[in-house]
């Protein structure tokens, strides 16, 4: 008799990105991936602060179309909170992450939706986390020390912000990469 495997995927109706508990499960095959073959992975956080509210679900809408394209089809992309985006990257160390960090200002700036363009772009913040190859770490201990980075960011003001926080071997440090 074989066992299959099935997946049941969720997905956020508003984004269509995978959902928060879909992340959550992808998240721990990528980390016990990672430890047993010994490379690296990132994971990112992104939120913004909005000045205009009315104009976050169609923001977030657009620029989860906008990340679907700079992402590689290896890369999970969720929906984790209301006004947070998470990209779990597998195979890419913290240049690779900050670079997409990067891409990811870039584009939230040209994301407004068309009415609003005259607005200004909301802040954008972001936390990194990166492992090296011999992570010894757990899911749970990757995402606190992302959220903790996003925390970092957000604290700092209402300006773009990235705070990236060093996952290696089960010990963390952590620095501030600004735009």
């Amino acid at each position: 008799m074989e066992q299959e495997r099935t997946y049941q995927v969720f997905t956020d109706a508003a984004t269509g990105l995978y959902d928060r508990r879909t992340m959550w499960a992808r998240l721990a095959e990528e980390v016990s991936r990672a430890r047993r073959y010994h490379y690296c992975l990132s994971l990112i956080l992104v939120t913004f602060d909005f000045r205009q509210g009315d104009v976050q679900a169609e923001y977030i809408q657009r620029l989860a179309e906008g990340l679907k394209r700079f992402t590689r089809s290896s890369d999970i992309l969720a929906r984790y909170s209301e006004d947070t985006l998470a990209l779990l990257l597998p195979c890419t160390d913290e240049d690779g992450a900050l670079r997409l960090a990067q891409r990811i200002r870039q584009l939230a700036t040209v994301m407004l939706p068309p009415a609003e363009k005259g607005a200004e772009a909301p802040a954008v913040h972001i936390g990194v986390t990166s492992t090296s190859g011999d992570y010894s770490g757990d899911k749970i201990a990757l995402v606190e020390q992302v959220e903790w980075a996003l925390r970092q960011a957000r604290s700092q003001g209402p300006h773009d912000r990235t705070v990236v926080v060093r996952a290696t071997g089960g010990s963390s440090g952590w620095t501030e990469a600004t735009p």
